[in-house]
């Protein structure tokens, strides 16, 4: 336990430090017209076509509609499409909402659509998203406001992939690489100004079609430093923050600043990476002897306050297809430590079994999971080495394989499709996102045969065998699942808090 009673020394010294030093006097948050919000992590682009990170992903849809959109109940309901009709499992038409203008002030018509989903299509532009647009066979625009799309086989994610951001047809065409630096889209806020690793700033968009922003002016502001962002909070500087206060510093935090907090149980699941082309992490005694010696209650308990549940499966629970049958693997040094001893590696006398080495960002949250998570296998014989990278640098050794361990999150998954990216054999990066490198044929089968079934009795019982194997076989270690957690000045009003993290809800906000 030494570890964790020195991270909470190392707390209480930072709250004693921003205690004496916040002062407060007036601040650009005063302003009634603007609406303050801190983010982690600096977008990487605009354009909805390209988006893939989760930070751009999400500044998108406050630029940007599709089709379709979830809803507070991660429905998929329509968006600018008025109402849609399925023709048949392979044939569906959209009848689109007539008088919606682009921030440009170009009519949106389906036109737009056919020139967004072809540009993705046609490596117009280069797509992370391309293999999934690829079983649309035909896009016709019966009229203005009318589009039919055929596909070349029934894929069941369709209407989820509807949810992606039409882009003006006029406009990108013109711009080209700079549309995604100067977005033009037709949703609740227009992009005013970016300054990359700072700020990006929206202003309302007074003409749109659904619910318009309640408070002019949004900005959201870059401030990757833990220390520097809770004394901006404190201080009275932001407005709002959302995920971005660590769960230890919370309660101090509100007080101290006079704020106000929800949370909900979030769609975001922290899992550990495993290179399964390692001589050592191929051995499926080894990846099970891992998660049987981290101690994930205790981390909860001292990094999270609680604001944390034990994950099982890269769904969450609230997920229709989440499979509610699956046991844990809960905390057993006694089985760790027979695993170990059986695939070979033996206790040496320096008390080590072997070396790994576990790849991490420079976030000081996420430098002291790693180093807790470190600690608990090393008492099992296993010596980690953790190394924090910005975050760059982490992210491209992940997508190359350059790593042994690592840890990170997925965010906002509602569709057990995405079992196809992370685990089908075809699907190692770049192509797609199976970074561990997993193979497993049946499970190929299965997620191949989940996307084509349209019955969703039927897609359950397959998404329930594949979180079964992915169980068994472990390619990857689910650690947890972390719930959202708001923070915000107590004069804003209509505050609310979205299961996916969606800035979508800021819309709504008033003083």
């Amino acid at each position: 336990m030494k570890i964790f009673r020195c991270v909470n020394f190392v707390v209480v010294i930072l709250l004693v430090c921003l205690l004496i030093s916040c002062k407060h006097g007036k601040t650009r948050a005063d302003r009634k017209d603007v609406l303050e919000v801190a983010i982690m992590v600096s977008p990487v682009t605009f354009d909805p076509r390209i988006a893939a990170d989760a930070e751009s992903n999400k500044i998108c849809k406050l630029i940007f509609d599709g089709l379709m959109e979830f809803n507070e109940s991660m429905e998929v309901v329509p968006s600018l499409a008025e109402r849609y009709e399925v023709i048949s499992d392979t044939s569906y038409r959209f009848y689109l909402k007539k008088g919606v203008r682009f921030h440009s002030g170009a009519m949106f018509t389906a036109k737009d659509v056919k020139y967004t989903y072809e540009s993705i299509l046609d490596g117009t532009i280069i797509s992370p998203f391309k293999e999934s647009f690829s079983r649309i066979d035909k896009i016709k625009a019966e009229d203005d406001y009318t589009i039919r799309i055929d596909l070349k086989e029934p894929y069941s994610p369709f209407l989820t992939l509807m949810t992606r951001g039409i882009v003006s047809s006029v406009d990108a065409q013109k711009m080209g690489e700079d549309y995604g630096t100067h977005p033009i889209g037709t949703g609740p806020y227009k992009f005013v100004n970016f300054k990359p690793e700072m700020l990006v700033e929206l202003s309302a968009n007074q003409n749109y079609f659904g619910d318009k922003p309640r408070i002019p002016v949004l900005r959201l502001n870059v401030i990757k430093e833990d220390n520097i962002r809770i004394l901006k909070i404190i201080k009275g500087d932001i407005d709002l923050a959302q995920n971005s206060v660590p769960p230890l510093l919370l309660d101090k935090v509100i007080k101290k600043g006079d704020l106000k907090m929800i949370s909900n149980n979030g769609i975001i699941m922290t899992y550990m990476g495993l290179n399964l082309t390692d001589p050592k992490l191929k051995d499926i005694r080894v990846r099970k002897a891992i998660a049987y010696a981290i101690n994930r209650d205790e981390i909860i308990s001292h990094r999270f306050n609680g604001l944390a549940t034990k994950a099982n499966s890269l769904l969450p629970v609230s997920n229709w297809a989440y499979d509610k049958t699956l046991g844990q693997y809960d905390y057993d040094p006694v089985k760790a430590a027979g695993l170990l001893d059986e695939a070979g590696y033996k206790i040496q006398k320096d008390g080590k079994r072997f070396s790994l080495s576990e790849k991490t960002s420079v976030s000081k949250e996420r430098i002291d999971i790693a180093k807790m998570l470190a600690y608990q296998l090393s008492k099992e014989g296993i010596s980690v080495l953790v190394q924090p990278y910005e975050w760059g640098t982490f992210y491209r050794d992940v997508k190359t394989g350059n790593f042994q361990l690592y840890t990170l999150s997925w965010v906002g998954i509602t569709e057990p499709d995405f079992f196809y990216d992370v685990s089908h054999s075809s699907q190692f990066p770049p192509q797609g996102v199976n970074r561990d490198k997993y193979e497993n044929h049946e499970v190929d089968k299965l997620v191949e045969e989940g996307r084509q079934v349209m019955d969703i009795n039927k897609r359950k019982e397959i998404y329930d065998k594949v979180q079964k194997i992915i169980f068994d076989d472990l390619p990857f270690i689910p650690l947890w699942y972390e719930k959202n957690v708001l923070v915000y000045k107590k004069d804003l009003k209509g505050v609310t808090l979205l299961e996916n993290a969606s800035y979508r809800n800021l819309a709504k906000i008033y003083r």
